[in-house]
């Protein structure tokens, strides 16, 4: 069976992480095996009685050709409600900003500046900068190292205990 004779599903979601979906499934079928096809697979629920189909068009919103599943009748009438497109979107903005602070964590040793570092990832992942800018992710990474560096100070003593009471150390040798 040819992709465009496959059932389709719209989902809303933010137009760089449309990019970013595109070039890691590299086309818009969703399959069994990639990520996508796994997620749409677990959200995909029958259409209450009450609620009128609607075929939503527009930059936001991204249409998948859905893989023939042997437990759900995909020519149904299926949908994705609100709340699981949230939670999808919510899934694959973690997945992205997952990708980019790791990738950002190796190329500025590399780089030794922010600004190639931001471009290079851009670039290796052909983001046209319509919809992400440079500030963007620099806000968004700067953000992301404070976090880390504040999770990562141990404190000196316990907060409540007088570090000079000595069944702590009676304890710990």
């Amino acid at each position: 069976m040819n992709d465009n004779q496959r059932p389709t599903i719209t989902i809303k979601l933010k137009p760089y992480l449309q990019e970013y979906l595109m070039f890691e499934l590299r086309s818009n079928v969703a399959s069994k095996r990639n990520l996508l096809g796994i997620l749409i697979h677990k959200f995909l629920e029958y259409m209450p009685a009450d609620v009128q189909p609607d075929f939503p068009k527009g930059p936001e919103y991204i249409t998948f050709s859905v893989p023939f599943f042997e437990d759900i009748n995909v020519r149904g009438n299926l949908w994705i409600s609100p709340l699981n497109q949230q939670i999808f979107e919510q899934f694959v903005e973690w997945h992205f900003k997952q990708l980019f602070f790791h990738y950002m964590n190796d190329k500025v040793r590399l780089y030794r500046s922010f600004k190639k570092a931001i471009l290079q990832f851009c670039a290796d992942y052909q983001f046209t900068m319509n919809y992400l800018n440079y500030e963007m992710l620099k806000k968004d990474y700067y953000r992301k190292r404070a976090r880390k560096k504040a999770d990562k100070e141990v404190p000196l003593c316990v907060s409540g205990i007088n570090p000079q009471y000595p069944v702590i150390y009676t304890l710990i040798n």
